[in-house]
């Protein structure tokens, strides 16, 4: 990792720069203390969101929806019928995820705002809240190709570059610590709400698309904006 001092950035800007678009990261140090990392912004999708209002109609629902059980106790809150946000990117958790490829009040309104977009962000965690909370709800229900169905469109999705994906990484976790003990002193946070947070900071997120209450407030509180 290339590093440089406070006063080598601001001689040195343009030069610093050049090994951001080649990819490397370049630390900032003030005396030898890190403050700061220059990182090249995660690119576009490949390709558009499309929607997955065909598999929704192929897949179970339930009642309360999904989105509710990922968002834990409290409820889930419903679709505005507003546009998303004009500038991004947005990270999407898995209640969002959950809304988007499952029949829930607000899904249709929830996929025309994100239609089209190509930043919206995803992280392995999201998706694998999504398939676990999915089969633990489908314990005693018949719901026969379902799960392999909803598996391989969400894995289709991430891995054709539907969406951009935030990387769970070592920076990830030191983020989610650096958040936790910001907000610790507040209302208690689940440990799955900082590393959402985590992640969208990570990927540079402007806006998180979430129906969690606890995790639209805990973006709240480091000043975040949420959709809806």
């Amino acid at each position: 990792m290339r590093q440089a001092g406070v006063r080598e950035a601001r001689q040195n800007l343009s030069a610093l720069l050049e090994h951001v678009r080649e990819g490397r990261e370049v630390l900032i140090t003030d005396h030898g203390r890190p403050v700061a990392r220059l990182l090249a912004p995660l690119p576009l999708s490949l390709r558009p969101f499309s929607g997955r209002r065909a598999l929704r109609r192929q897949l179970p629902s339930f009642e309360p929806g999904l989105s509710t059980t990922l968002a834990g106790s409290a409820p889930a809150r419903e679709v505005l019928p507003r546009a998303a946000p004009a500038s991004g990117p947005l990270y999407l958790d898995s209640t969002a995820l959950a809304r988007l490829y499952l029949s829930e009040p607000g899904s249709d309104a929830l996929e025309r705002a994100l239609r089209g977009r190509r930043d919206l962000t995803v992280s392995e965690l999201a998706a694998t809240e999504l398939i676990t909370a999915f089969v633990l709800r489908s314990q005693g229900v018949r719901s026969g190709p379902a799960l392999p169905r909803l598996q391989s469109a969400l894995i289709e999705d991430l891995d054709t570059g539907m969406f951009r994906r935030a990387e769970m990484s070592p920076r990830t976790h030191r983020t989610a610590e650096r958040l936790a003990i910001a907000l610790g002193g507040q209302a208690p946070v689940r440990s799955t709400v900082i590393l959402h947070v985590a992640l969208a900071v990570s990927a540079d997120a402007t806006v998180v698309v979430t129906f969690d209450p606890q995790l639209a407030d805990a973006c709240t509180r480091i000043g975040m904006a949420t959709f809806p």
